[in-house]
């Protein structure tokens, strides 16, 4: 029987998680006020759709494994498509080895969704988004880069191979003072520390927004209190939420998938309360049952 048991929990848990991830099943979020500023500033990031030079970037760090995907992935996710609405061209690289299929997958997933959106418009490679893979040595690499008074001769390159050069709107960046925004991915400790001490020049700090595993919150909260970080998506609640706000702006918008992915977790969590209640009282039962057995 205990076996038996066991079985029904790890079935009942399956189906919480899987049937909202499965039918993309996504109850209304809960309001994150974190994530609810970084809408606010990334709204207020301006075009450069309708500049003559385009030598403005953003630069995303997608420094996460597989390991922390369910949070970090829809994080990544809606700061890129927010950026790419933007026209904003995007540079996106990684600190963790672990990360590099990222680089290619999550904004090609975005743009498709954005195209099915807008199909008189395309976001593609080159044009919007380049990638410069993985970089070593990464607090070593952001000094120097930050140093750099010309970004797009520093970096030379970018993954494929292809001269920044024959990338028109990544052609003249100048130093740090030309990338506007800077958006931060991770589950690994540490590798914040490094844009907060030495992303910057001449007291120039781009914006910092950082998206943190949910386990982490606390600490993230902490810079930005401190104003360290312009910007926090608190775990998957975080990205659910800014999402959310997402679709309220652009009604045609294709949902991704963190609404559902927040309602498994939460849905999960009841399950968890429900099942140890349950186990509970079964348990007080089968201890009066037992009792009235031996006062007999």
């Amino acid at each position: 029987m205990r076996n038996l048991e066991r079985r029904i929990v790890y079935l009942i848990m399956l189906m919480a998680v899987a049937v909202p991830i499965v039918f993309r099943v996504a109850l209304p979020p809960a309001r994150m006020m974190a994530a609810e500023k970084t809408y606010a500033l990334m709204n207020e990031l301006p075009s450069t759709q309708n500049t003559v030079t385009k030598s403005e970037v953003a630069f995303v760090w997608i420094d996460f494994g597989p390991n922390t995907i369910a949070e970090n992935e829809p994080q990544a996710e809606v700061i890129i498509e927010h950026l790419f609405r933007k026209r904003i061209p995007v540079i996106i690289a990684t600190q963790y080895q672990l990360a590099e299929a990222f680089l290619s997958s999550i904004p090609k997933g975005v743009a498709t969704r954005l195209s099915k959106e807008i199909p008189d418009q395309k976001w593609e490679y080159g044009t919007d988004w380049i990638s410069i893979g993985y970089q070593p040595m990464g607090a070593l690499f952001l000094q120097s880069l930050a140093k750099s008074d010309n970004i797009s001769e520093f970096l030379k390159k970018d993954f494929y191979g292809t001269p920044f050069a024959q990338l028109p709107n990544f052609a003249h960046i100048g130093n740090v003072k030309d990338v506007k925004f800077v958006g931060q991915f991770t589950g690994l400790v540490g590798t914040l520390d490094n844009f907060i001490q030495y992303f910057q020049k001449d007291g120039y700090h781009p914006t910092l927004v950082h998206g943190c595993t949910s386990i982490t919150i606390p600490e993230a909260y902490i810079f930005l209190d401190s104003g360290q970080i312009s910007g926090l998506l608190e775990g998957i609640s975080g990205a659910a939420w800014y999402s959310d706000l997402m679709s309220k702006t652009f009604p045609a918008r294709i949902p991704d998938r963190s609404g559902s992915t927040n309602t498994a977790l939460g849905v999960s969590q009841v399950m968890i309360l429900l099942l140890i209640v349950a186990g509970n009282v079964v348990g007080l039962l089968k201890r009066k049952k037992v009792g009235g057995r031996i006062g007999a």
